[in-house]
Parts: C-alpha cells; structure tokens; sequence
C-alpha cells in the first residue's frame, strides 16, 4: 500500500468502518487499528477463489463504497455491481500503452469499467486515455494526482553531489533510458565529472550495457539494480539532478519522489510529465527522444547552479501545495465523503 492509500483509509477510519484488501503482509503496520484488514487468497486477486472470498466479504459487511486499484480493480468493480455497492470506484494510474494492446484484454477493461460509477485518473493524460481507449465517458473521469510524503523533512542531512545525475525506473523501452545515456555522452565532452547512476531492473539492461560501451561512457555510469525506498530517496537527495527521459507516462511518480526530497527534474515534454513539471519554473522538459536537446538542458543546470537551485526549490514548493500526502487526503476525503 503507498503512502497515499494508508492515510485515505486511516483517514476514513475515523468516521466509517473500513476494510482494506491487500497482499501485503506489512500493510497492517501503516493502518490504523480500526481498520480491517483482509487478505487475498491468491498474491494477485485475479483467481476464481479471490473472487468467491470477496463476494463474502462484501455480503458480510454490505459497504456503501468499494475503491479499487491496480490489480484488484475487475473483482472490485465485478463483485461491487452484483452486490449494488451504491459507490463503485475505479483507480487508474497507468497508461493503456503499458499492456498489451490486443483487442480481447481491451474490450474486457472497457466491459469492467461500465461496472463503475466512478474513475480516478492520475492526469489529464491517463484520462483522456481511458476516454480513448475504453470508450468511458468524460463526465465519468475525475482527475486526482499521485501524491507521496514530504520527505525532505525527514531525511538525514545529505550534500548534493553535483557530479550525480541520478536515473530510477524500469529498464523498458518505453523509458527512455537510451536517450539519456546519448545525452550523457555529450554532457561530458563539457561536465567530464558526471556520472549516472541508474536504479531499477528490467529487460532491457544488457542492450542499455552494451550502448554505454559502445558510447565510452563505461566508467560513468552504475547499474545499481532494485533498491528500497529509502535507499532511492537518499539517491535522489543527493543526486544534482533526476532524468525522467520516458515515451510516455501516466503520471510520473519518480517526479514527485525527487521533488519531495528538493532535487532537480528534467523530463520529457509528454502526457502526465508536462502536467507535472512547469518548464523552466518547477524544472525542465525536453522533447521526447530528443538526446541532444536534454543534453542542452542538462549543460545548462551545470553552467548555472543558481538556476538549478531555484527550480529544486520551486519544485518542493509545487510539490508540497499539490502533491504532499496529508494535504491531498484532506482535500480527497471531502471529495469521497460527497460521493458516497
């Protein structure tokens, strides 16, 4: 469970019975006492048995609203309609382009989501999308943004290591992460101190290891694999700048994270990044795919730190009027409250 979902039902804890669903062992240590938690047959509840389990469950307790997201989101809005949940909400935080587009698995998302009198998106980008692609209508889609705690009051004190620009997602084509290793290359021939550290796993590593040879950059960049949370935002901390170079993104959660803890973005021009970075205010954006003009814009953050400081201080105040967990859960309750 994040940070956001904790505090929502922790939130909701105090007027209403709540039940969390999850498959997280540790889950319980985050919610409030009052709070029910269940647990889902399978690690995923896609199996015939989760959804005979949580068809009881919701005779059981006869909830006024079920909020699903992610995986739970079929059962949760199947179960919901067959039981007349009155309030059947649907949380969708990422893009159809992430899964296969085959026609079935499309038509069978656009079925599930009739089911809901409410979706959730995480952007204008994700809404439009789920307009688009599961033909729901507009009027349906309400806009709330990802939100993660302010941790830049709670981290250790760490100095800013200018020569670290820091990466952290998926190793997938979607991601970019070519184009940043291009734009890396030209950096240096000005900044030949920086170096690149790159946190996640994914398929795409020995094809990404095998262009960091053939660019030279072998002494420049770590393959650092999957790290804990903690250990990506002490990263982030102390990384001059974070890059989030993807195709295309529902939202951009490592935005957030990195402005939380007062850390430089650049990131592309396109679907949630723009709706979260203001150019040249909050941070920077370049155009998707274009190496060479993030290069420009990272040259231009290491020949002026003045500017560079300014847009990590604008980010963490953008970040903490819109994006700060407690601030979003108190204004979203009122909107659920209202709802239901």
């Amino acid at each position: 469970m994040s940070d956001y979902f904790t505090d929502l039902a922790n939130t909701f804890s105090k007027k209403y019975k709540v039940l969390v669903f999850t498959d997280v062992k540790t889950a319980q240590n985050a919610l409030s006492r009052d709070v029910i938690v269940k647990y889902w047959p399978s690690g995923r509840p896609t199996q015939v048995k989760d959804f005979i389990f949580f068809y009881k469950e919701i005779r059981k307790f006869k909830p006024s609203m079920c909020i699903s997201v992610f995986g739970a989101v079929n059962v949760f809005l199947i179960i919901s309609f067959i039981t007349r949940v009155k309030a059947r909400i649907a949380w969708v935080r990422t893009l159809s382009t992430q899964f296969p587009q085959r026609k079935i698995l499309l038509c069978r998302k656009a079925l599930v989501y009739k089911f809901a009198t409410k979706i959730i998106a995480n952007s204008k980008a994700t809404k439009f999308d789920v307009s688009d692609k599961y033909f729901v209508n507009k009027n349906k889609i309400n806009v709330i943004p990802n939100a993660v705690r302010d941790y830049n009051s709670v981290l250790p004190e760490i100095k800013t290591d200018r020569n670290k620009i820091v990466y952290i997602g998926r190793l997938h084509p979607s991601k970019g992460v070519d184009v940043l290793l291009r734009a890396l290359a030209i950096l240096i021939k000005t900044s030949p101190h920086v170096n690149l550290d790159i946190i996640g796993a994914g398929s795409m590593r020995s094809e990404l290891e095998l262009l960091v040879d053939d660019l030279k950059l072998k002494n420049r960049v770590s393959f650092l694999g999957a790290k804990s949370k903690n250990e990506v935002l002490t990263c982030l901390r102390g990384a001059y700048c974070s890059v989030v170079p993807s195709y295309s993104e529902a939202f951009g959660f490592t935005v957030i994270e990195a402005m939380s803890v007062g850390t430089c973005v650049i990131g592309t021009n396109n679907t949630g990044i723009k709706e979260t970075i203001q150019d040249n205010k909050t941070g920077l954006l370049f155009e998707t795919g274009d190496h060479e003009m993030l290069a420009e814009k990272l040259r231009h953050i290491y020949s002026n730190q003045n500017f560079r400081d300014k847009l990590a201080l604008n980010g963490y105040r953008s970040f903490l009027k819109f994006y700060e967990v407690s601030e979003r859960v108190k204004q979203d309750f009122i909107f659920f409250e209202d709802y239901m």
